[in-house]
């Protein structure tokens, strides 16, 4: 897939000069009538327009301004699973689809999320080693799509999330997981996905209740075994990221000293000072308990539902009272299932973060830029923020978010995307290309097709 010009050698110009609001993707104010300045793939200077330098307004520089824009630094997503395939089940996750299409498959929906505004992500678990081919691809310029910092599968053990299938089955080799079941085999599943080229080691910490429908409890590895993956990671210069929704999963993990936790649901008063202390981040990745919440309705038994709605209100509760402490927040969609599909909902999360856990817009922005930076690797010095000398990764968006947080998840308010001073094509369709029967379950019938007196002949029953 080709890729346009930088704005340096489109129409002979030297760069391009963009006006508009800035939100620098810092806590800093924005400027209300500023202009960003961008040259080959870097940004060369960010101001009041005021005070735009001489050199860049009489110079060969294409303008581009229009009333009510706003000018942000690229979107980075904190949680994202491109192997995924937009999967609606763990057994369609696990078991179905061959590793070679899904991997053609991830390839393809790399350019939604990039057309979403997002320019770079953390793709937090992976089928087989799929998210380390698309990130290399992407880096090649084989291909468009987010710049990538990547997991492999993630270590669980018997009580992780991706151990969910019948204890008689064997582990299925398409799980976005790795079983461990000793000390020596969690320090060979770090060195091998070391060797196989990630960038961060995931841990599966605890389950969780969209697997299992239950409170979550416990957590899945000893403080023991959390402090010895945390070394051997960071021993090999890697970071390391965890799955732990539960209260002890978060406070043995943080205290360990992983990097950033994934959900926290759970979080206590402990659990927030050890974060704080070990200088550890938390993505909620509210999104999918949200679109599970609102898109399940009657289509769920209660007591299901009843679970998710009881993580969101502790979530709510604890990650509130843990950004208020200084607990570094990190918005992450969780794209890759069926409840959270390519391109659509990476910015929502800042919409949570406003209405449940008490975020300003401007904070909110700075969870999906500045704040996501550092779940990139070696990339975290160099995006997230609209500043002279940064990759000109930005979007600019016909409205202000800092008014209206949703603004951001409205693909018509996409004036531009650029990642790396190129713009992105925004209008040539990407056509979503039909499910084959090896992508997913067959089910006969969703229920009992039992036979009905009353009716003289048969009627489907689901069971609660």
């Amino acid at each position: 897939m080709g890729r346009t010009a930088t704005v340096a050698n489109q129409g002979g110009f030297d760069g391009l000069i963009i006006r508009g609001k800035v939100v620098h993707g810092s806590l800093t104010d924005p400027i209300d009538d500023g202009a960003v300045v961008v040259k080959d793939d870097r940004i060369a200077w960010v101001g009041s327009w005021g005070d735009l330098p001489e050199d860049y307004s009489n110079g060969n520089f294409d303008m581009d301004q229009g009333p009510g824009r706003t000018i942000l630094p690229g979107l980075i997503d904190g949680h994202v699973h491109i192997s995924f395939g937009e999967a609606q089940s763990e057994e369609e996750l696990a078991l179905y689809t061959p590793v070679e299409y899904r991997s053609i498959k991830a390839m393809w929906n790399a350019r939604k999320v990039l057309r979403a505004g997002v320019t770079s992500t953390f793709d937090a678990a992976s089928t087989f080693n799929i998210a380390v081919a698309v990130r290399d691809a992407i880096r090649s310029g084989l291909f468009e799509g987010p710049r990538m910092t990547v997991c492999g599968r993630q270590l669980t053990t018997h009580q992780g999330l991706e151990d969910a299938f019948p204890s008689w089955m064997e582990f299925p080799p398409g799980q976005a997981g790795v079983l461990v079941r000793s000390q020596d085999e969690i320090l060979e599943a770090v060195r091998l996905q070391v060797k196989d080229g990630v960038d961060v080691i995931k841990v599966s910490g605890s389950s969780d209740s969209a697997v299992f429908n239950e409170p979550i409890e416990g957590s899945a590895f000893r403080p023991e075994e959390f402090q010895l993956i945390a070394d051997e990671v960071h021993r090999l210069d890697r970071k390391c990221a965890v799955h732990a929704r539960s209260r002890d999963s978060v406070l043995r993990s943080a205290k360990a000293g992983f990097d950033w936790i994934m959900h926290a649901s759970y979080i206590d008063d402990e659990g927030i000072d050890a974060c704080l202390q070990n200088n550890v981040a938390i993505t909620p990745a509210l999104t999918l308990l949200a679109n599970m919440i609102e898109s399940a309705k009657d289509e769920v038994g209660a007591s299901a539902l009843d679970v998710f709605k009881s993580e969101i209100d502790a979530a709510a509760d604890g990650l509130s009272r843990a950004h208020k402490a200084g607990v570094p927040i990190i918005a992450g969609s969780e794209s890759g299932w069926s409840l959270v599909p390519f391109g659509h909902w990476h910015a929502k999360e800042m919409e949570i973060f406003v209405d449940l856990l008490g975020l300003s817009p401007l904070e909110a922005i700075h969870t999906a830029t500045a704040g996501a930076a550092r779940t990139q690797a070696r990339l975290s010095d160099e995006i997230g923020v609209l500043e002279a000398g940064r990759l000109a990764d930005l979007i600019v968006i016909d409205g202000d978010p800092l008014k209206d947080i949703k603004v951001l998840q409205q693909k018509s308010r996409f004036h531009m995307v650029m990642q790396g001073g190129r713009q992105v094509d925004l209008t040539t369709p990407i056509p979503e290309p039909p499910r084959w029967p090896y992508e997913k379950h067959r089910l006969y019938l969703p229920g009992n097709f039992v036979y009905n007196e009353n009716l003289g002949g048969g009627e489907t029953v689901v069971p609660g």
